[in-house]
């Protein structure tokens, strides 16, 4: 799948990441707001690391709580400028997975894990590629 607009003449650096989809037992998505913007626990694949070395990370800085990965969800690229004027393409891998144990306080303090239905999900998240994934892990894509 592939997400955003892609302009023409513009080099785009690539940045391979991957993403939680955590749901509760009412069907609430795990979502970190930060800055107002929402987004999927997550991030970029340090250099060495596989996808589920990094996502535990990932969960761990960002939550505060280990993370249980079960199983792929799929593969999505968005294409979009940040703040600082950088044109990424995020290649982005989701799985679902569920949180386990407080492990430590999260490293990312401007993060906030918010818990939320996919109707306010869909509002605050802000790349559509992990709306995508969301929607597709509830079957509703």
């Amino acid at each position: 799948m592939r997400f955003g607009e892609v302009m023409e003449d513009v080099i785009y650096r690539m940045r391979e990441a991957v993403y939680a989809v955590v749901l509760d037992e009412n069907k609430n998505i795990a979502v970190m707001v930060q800055n107002g913007k929402g987004f999927l626990p997550g991030g970029g694949i340090e250099t060495g690391e596989d996808h589920v070395v990094c996502l535990k990370r990932e969960c761990i800085e960002e939550t505060g709580f280990t993370f249980q990965m079960e199983q792929f969800v799929g593969n999505a690229k968005q294409y979009f400028k940040t703040r600082q004027g950088e044109y990424l393409m995020n290649d982005g891998y989701f799985y679902t997975g569920s949180f386990g144990e407080y492990a430590n306080d999260p490293l990312d303090q401007d993060h906030e894990l918010v818990w939320m239905s996919i109707d306010q999900a869909e509002e605050l998240l802000f790349h559509t590629s992990h709306v995508w994934a969301v929607k597709k892990e509830l079957g509703l894509d």
